[in-house]
């Protein structure tokens, strides 16, 4: 159910939270309580960061002005702290902690970050020990350095030597000119021994120079670390926070909370007052029934047993809301269903019925419940035949009883048994014994099945003018909701509800107990008289009444 929205609902959220602090509250001190257990339970854990300013490779030469290379910084950056957790530099880091770690156990405790905008590489450590934190990160940090400097310089090792070949080669090449220039006597007289000898000469002096800028490079920058940031033994655990905890399970057990107080205020909310289910129904309340005791002769029929009881007038103040509707919407066909079975319908409906066949109006009540004929056996009317043979040719008479000391009312039972109730009210048999009906009576009133047990009921109300809800007091207002949207797609008008076993004091007399026939105990025998459980059709009146009674 809605609760409203803008002004209204946020002071409708604020009400239920008021309502419901006491369940609020202990909700958020069982997780605030909760997290501090966890925190307490956890192993005292310290991390320590060492931070790498690394050298953008794109100006990591004293002689940049000769490198043309072009790399991303941030991607080098990202390279280099992904390369940190390798396991040529862990095994490397293990060394150095003189194999205090495995290089797997290293990796579990130990990362590496990159920040983009300052080319910066953060390793940390964590340990059980502050020391051992910052062990862990200055040890893999240096590990790092040593693995890349040894990298470099094996590799400009490796560039020199062929440098250095290529410089003997030229050095020969060019004492071949020389002496070739000696025995012509004159240079001037061979360009051509000339020209070679320079471009020698200009190539060694190339070569020999670029081997002098690696040498520079290799010593300046050769682990690629401008500015290295030992990580410092830290003052506190990173692990557990009691107090971080603690807020953390607090917030969380609010969040919760508000979900245990909305699902207990508003999922589970039910229709304690006669008024709960306006909004959801959508339709107005026509009447209140109260609970009353079974007497007479063991049946619930106070319209007929008692005449001048509370609940006999509560009868009849229905009788008047229901006229007043119907003449709103026209027609004279009636469907009374309810949500679910025990609710109380076929009670309400044969009452209902009763009373206003005592306003000198000519009503046939039918009982259309085939599974359940709860109708006909609180009548203590034989089953058949009935409703389900009015479709053929059978005589309206023959199908009709009459209920002792009530004028002008026609009960008709259940009739035959189906095979597919269902089918038989979809289908113009069903169409036809209503018709045929109400060439006989002034208006027809139908006990339905309920309408969220079986798919009769809706097509029972597809063929009624009008339906009226039974709503028993605490019916959860989720099911309600359930009723609405199914009668929206049957589309035939809802005059209203009827409020049934209503426990308003001004409507209460005597020892109250509309659950001796099974209003509060819907799994006894006698709750089949109110549209619940099943009772065989076999079974005589007089074992009916005598579970009534009980």
């Amino acid at each position: 159910m809605a609760t409203g929205s803008g002004v209204g609902g946020e002071w409708s959220v604020v009400a239920l939270v008021m309502r419901r602090w006491p369940l609020l509250l202990a909700v958020t001190v069982v997780c605030g309580a909760a997290g501090f257990l966890v925190s307490s339970a956890q192993q005292t854990r310290y991390s320590s960061t060492a931070t790498l300013l690394l050298n953008d490779p794109s100006s990591s030469s004293v002689f940049s002005a000769n490198n043309q290379t072009v790399v991303d910084p941030s991607r080098y950056v990202r390279g280099q702290a992904a390369y940190i957790t390798s396991n040529e530099v862990m095994t490397a880091a293990s060394k150095l902690l003189q194999g205090r770690f495995t290089p797997d156990g290293l990796r579990s405790q130990v990362s590496a970050s990159a920040s983009d905008e300052f080319n910066q590489v953060s390793v940390t450590g964590t340990d059980s020990t502050a020391q051992g934190a910052a062990d862990l990160a200055n040890g893999v940090a240096m590990a790092y350095r040593t693995v890349i400097r040894q990298r470099v310089q094996a590799n400009a090792r490796e560039t020199t030597g062929e440098l250095d070949h290529s410089v003997s080669q030229l050095r020969s090449h060019i004492s071949d000119l020389d002496q070739q220039l000696a025995q012509s006597g004159d240079g001037a007289n061979d360009p051509s021994i000339s020209a070679a000898r320079q471009a020698a000469a200009t190539q060694l002096l190339t070569m020999q120079s670029r081997a002098d800028e690696i040498s520079v490079d290799t010593a300046r920058f050769g682990d690629g670390v401008a500015l290295f940031d030992r990580g410092e033994p830290p003052s506190s655990p990173s692990s557990p926070k009691p107090l971080g905890d603690i807020v953390i399970g607090t917030l969380l057990g609010l969040v919760l909370g508000g979900g245990v107080v909305w699902w207990r205020g508003e999922y589970r909310r039910r229709a304690d007052e006669k008024q709960d289910a306006s909004m959801v129904l959508g339709a107005a309340l026509l009447g209140e029934i109260p609970e009353f005791v079974v007497s007479g002769d063991g049946r619930p029929l106070p319209a007929a047993l008692e005449p001048h009881s509370p609940a006999a007038e509560a009868y009849n103040i229905l009788v008047e809301s229901v006229g007043f509707a119907l003449r709103a919407v026209g027609g004279r066909v009636i469907s009374i269903t309810s949500a679910r079975p025990g609710d109380g319908k076929t009670v309400t409906t044969l009452n209902l019925a009763i009373a206003m066949a005592r306003d000198d109006c000519r009503v046939a009540v039918v009982d259309a419940d085939e599974r359940m004929r709860g109708l006909s056996r609180l009548a203590d009317a034989a089953s058949a035949p009935g409703l389900s043979d009015l479709g053929g040719e059978l005589p309206v008479g023959e199908a009709v009883r009459k209920l002792d000391g009530v004028e002008g009312l026609d009960v008709v039972p259940a009739g035959g048994f189906l095979d597919d109730p269902a089918a038989f009210f979809r289908t113009g048999r069903f169409r036809r014994a209503i018709g045929r009906l109400c060439d006989r009576a002034d208006i027809v009133v139908i006990d339905s099945p309920p309408l969220l047990a079986v798919s009769d009921a809706a097509a029972i109300a597809a063929q009624a003018d009008a339906v009226v809800v039974v709503v028993e007091r605490g019916t959860p207002l989720r099911v309600l909701e359930e009723v609405r949207h199914r009668l929206d797609f049957v589309g035939t008008p809802l005059l209203g509800y009827v409020f049934n076993r209503s426990a308003s004091p001004e409507l209460r007399y005597g020892r109250y107990g509309y659950g001796r026939y099974g209003g509060g105990h819907r799994g006894r025998r006698a709750a089949a008289l109110a549209g619940g459980t099943a009772v065989p059709a076999q079974r005589s009146a007089e074992d009916t009444r005598a579970r009534a009674r009980r």
